[in-house]
């Protein structure tokens, strides 16, 4: 069984890379990602979620990411992030049970 810690980092590593299918094996199928622009509730809706956001950045958007892993406690994890003046502060949570990903709270702010 994968621990939090080793969910969280293939899940960076794999966002790192922009694997969507690495992306994906890391959440359970019945999984839910609330977001400030809804909520997604299974796998293939969190594909959408992902295709959608990833669409919208800009090239070096993930490259230039700053990432700080704040807090592991258990099954929960909590990130914070960064990408230069595009995404000045991101956030994540994470509820992690039996190795996979079960629920992700998500919030970026992106000045205009």
């Amino acid at each position: 069984m994968s621990t939090t810690s080793d969910v969280l980092t293939h899940h960076i590593e794999s966002m790192g890379a922009d694997d969507g299918e690495a992306i994906l094996s890391d959440y359970a199928a019945d999984a839910t990602l609330p977001t400030p622009n809804g909520v997604f509730n299974g796998t293939d809706e969190i594909k959408a979620f992902f295709d959608g956001f990833m669409t919208q950045l800009p090239p070096d958007f993930i490259s230039d990411m700053v990432l700080d892993v704040n807090e592991v406690d258990g099954e929960y994890a909590y990130i914070t992030w960064y990408s230069g003046d595009v995404a000045p502060l991101g956030t994540d949570t994470f509820h992690i049970v039996d190795g996979k990903i079960v629920m992700q709270s998500f919030a970026v702010y992106m000045p205009s």
